[in-house]
């Protein structure tokens, strides 16, 4: 379980701190990080304002939604939690994609990678299971080797 555990909270590390740096930069005005104020037919004041400032507190929460999701299986490591957060991740997805637009491919973007740990969490549990050596049993083993057994 100590393989699933880390390839799933490398996941929500990876999609944190994207989701960080992506959530700052929605902060900025657009003029910032865009051409909008080259574009003649893009309105000038919704040029100075933030991503943040138009789509409100659902652009924040389809950056982070997939950080909370993918800490689930580090809590929970059992395969049906995994695919239960591919599957909230696909249905986040076509829901931000109505309310935000764009921001849903955040989602997306991590259903795949979330799918494909779904996918082997048997392989990695087996594994996880295999290498994992507690501090007794390592000592049982010791003392069984200076024992001559």
């Amino acid at each position: 379980m100590r393989m699933i555990r880390v390839a799933w909270s490398l996941l929500a590390f990876a999609v944190g701190g994207f989701a960080m740096i992506a959530t700052y930069v929605a902060s900025w005005p657009q003029s910032e990080f865009t051409s909008c104020e080259i574009d003649p037919a893009y309105d000038p004041v919704a040029c100075s304002e933030s991503l943040i400032d138009r789509g409100g507190a659902g652009y924040v929460a389809a950056m982070l939604l997939p950080t909370v999701l993918c800490a689930v299986p580090v809590l929970v490591p059992r395969r049906s939690v995994a695919w239960a957060t591919v599957g909230t991740l696909v249905a986040a997805a076509v829901v931000a994609f109505v309310m935000v637009g764009g921001v849903a491919m955040m989602l997306v973007a991590t259903a795949v990678p979330a799918t494909v740990l779904a996918g082997f969490h048997r392989r990695l549990a087996e594994r996880g299971t295999t290498t994992s050596v507690s501090a007794q049993s390592f000592l049982e083993r010791v003392h069984q080797q200076q024992r001559g057994e």
